[in-house]
């Protein structure tokens, strides 16, 4: 079986529900094995969201990080430094533990193991 997971869609509406922006993240993720490692986790800063989700560059998943700001403008972050390979991240099981700093569990040699994200 292939798992799917793609596009993200962002709409915001106001308080009389009228639509104020709408932007797309754009992702192609899949995998045959499992869905552990594909979808996306939201991380609130105060200031923007981050949305963190691994992407396949050179047959490697990288975790990657898009910033969305309240006007539903769209960045894309450096690739996150200091990650060691061989550790493939399962940001859809991720929590937002302060506000800003993340525990994102992870695979490395078959153990289950954790990495802790601080944004700046």
């Amino acid at each position: 079986m292939r798992y799917h997971a793609d596009n993200i869609v962002l709409l915001s509406f106001d308080k009389d529900g009228k639509l104020q922006w709408n932007n797309v993240i754009a992702k192609d993720q899949y995998d045959d094995e499992s869905d552990d490692l594909i979808s996306y986790q939201v991380m609130n800063t105060g200031g923007q969201l981050h949305f963190i989700f691994n992407m396949e560059e050179r047959r490697i998943n990288l975790l990657n990080d898009y910033t969305v700001s309240p006007k539903g403008e769209i960045n894309r972050n450096p690739t996150l430094k200091n990650l060691d390979k061989g550790f493939e991240f399962m940001a859809k099981y991720g929590k937002q533990v302060s506000g800003h700093q993340m525990i994102v569990p992870c695979v490395y040699r078959n153990d289950i193991c954790f990495a802790k994200i601080d944004f700046n």
